[in-house]
Formats: C-alpha cells, sequence, structure tokens
C-alpha cells in the first residue's frame, strides 16, 4: 500500500524528540508524503512546549512544493473524565487534534476507567484522532472504544512506535490485532501514525504495515491511503 500522510511526528520542541521541524519536513518529502502533521506534546508533557506555542501556529508557512503541512497537537488525556491539557479555544485555531494517554500524565486505570476516558476525550468535537490505544498498561474495552469511534467518526490510530521492538508500551501488537478486529466489525476507519521522535521514522511505516498485511485489512478502512480524505482528520 502506498500512504500519503503521517500526520504524528515531534520535533525537539516537544522536549524528547531530536529533529527539527525543516528536518521533517525534508524527510517528509523524500518519502514522498503530500501531508505533513506536526503534533507536538501539549503542556502537560514533561518539557513539552507552553500554549504560545500552538497559538502562534499561524507564522509557519504551510506550503512546501508538493507537501502540505498541518499543524496540530498530541494533546495530553489528563483524567478519566476526558479533559485535554489545552483549552478548546486554542485547539480550534489548530489543525487537527491527537488525544492520547500517558503515564507521565495519567495513572493508568481500570479498563472501565481507561476507555470511559478515551471515550469522553473522542466527543469533544475538536478531536481527529484517538492516539496509540494499544498499551495493556492502560486496558481497554475494545469493543466499547471502537463502537464510540464509529459514532464519533474519530479515527484511531495504528501506532507504527508502538511495535518496535524498544517500545515501552506493553502488549501492543496483540492489543492493535484485537483493536484492528473490532474495526472491521463496526466499520471504523484507522489512521497510521509513525510517532516519529527523529526525522528518519517519518513517513515510515514499516511495523504497522507489516501487521496489516497479515490481518488481509481492508485498504478502504485506513486513511492514509487516500489523500481525498485527509479532510476526515484535519479542520
Amino acid at each position: 500500500m502506498s500512504y500519503v500522510m503521517d500526520l504524528h511526528t515531534h520535533t525537539i520542541a516537544s522536549g524528547h524528540a531530536y529533529s527539527t521541524l525543516q528536518e521533517n519536513i525534508a524527510a517528509a518529502k523524500e518519502r514522498g508524503l503530500k501531508f505533513l502533521g506536526l503534533s507536538e506534546h501539549g503542556p502537560a508533557m514533561m518539557g513539552g512546549p507552553c500554549p504560545m506555542y500552538f497559538q502562534n501556529y499561524k507564522i509557519i508557512p504551510r506550503e512546501y512544493g508538493d507537501l502540505r503541512l498541518f499543524c496540530g497537537i498530541e494533546a495530553n488525556i489528563t483524567d478519566y473524565e476526558g479533559h485535554l491539557d489545552l483549552d478548546d479555544r486554542t485547539l480550534s485555531r489548530l489543525d487537527y487534534c491527537i488525544a492520547s494517554m500517558h503515564t507521565l500524565i495519567v495513572p493508568p486505570g481500570s479498563a472501565r476507567e481507561n476507555t470511559r476516558a478515551a471515550i469522553l476525550a473522542m466527543e469533544n468535537p475538536l478531536v481527529k484522532i484517538l492516539g496509540h490505544p494499544d498499551d495493556s498498561r492502560y486496558p481497554m474495552d475494545y469493543e466499547e472504544l471502537v463502537r464510540a469511534a464509529a459514532r464519533l467518526r474519530v479515527a484511531l490510530e495504528v501506532n507504527n512506535s508502538s511495535l518496535h521492538p524498544l517500545s515501552s508500551r506493553q502488549g501492543t501488537r496483540e492489543n492493535i490485532r484485537t483493536l484492528l478486529e473490532a474495526c472491521l466489525r463496526h466499520g471504523a476507519s484507522v489512521i497510521l501514525g509513525t510517532d516519529s521522535h527523529i526525522c528518519s521514522s517519518v513517513g515510515d511505516f514499516t511495523q504497522a504495515e507489516q501487521l496489516l498485511r497479515e490481518m488481509d485489512f481492508p485498504e478502504e478502512l485506513i486513511i492514509n491511503t487516500d489523500p481525498a480524505r485527509v479532510g476526515e482528520v484535519v479542520n
């Protein structure tokens, strides 16, 4: 399969990534991507940028030859009520929002608590993507989660970084497989994200693609393969 977008990438502004925006742009162009997303961690993440960083996105050019840049955020889900670490007024000015759970922000709860937090976050109309719902440290009811995502038209992320052998997330391969099986039952769309923290991994979906091929997952449920579908996840 051919992928035209990577909307989950980080730069040195996130505090624990190692490439600049220009380096990521160059890598995306080399990969032949049509769309690149800048999704720095929200301000609750240690070392993450302050709210003003996101409010100043207006100064960043969006066109780089054949590449279109979207400026978004990987917002942190901060509690079991699905609250995010950036206010809606600021979020509404961004191109898109990924919402994710991180152990540095919210302690893992029960499957019921984690699922509730994710669904309540997805109910925010500014949230377009649920980031890496694949970590066994955050057990979830995938059937309930996928039903909600299909209803709310939120894309569920298949995170390539989660499948890396050195990933700190646990049980990801089995969890993603369970998630994808539920997506097949409910017709929910997924989006591949590299979660790149260095430019060499921008647009590299090798691990995720291998799993999708093993499952014979249908291309029509993968947003990244169709440039016309970018409007489903950006404003």
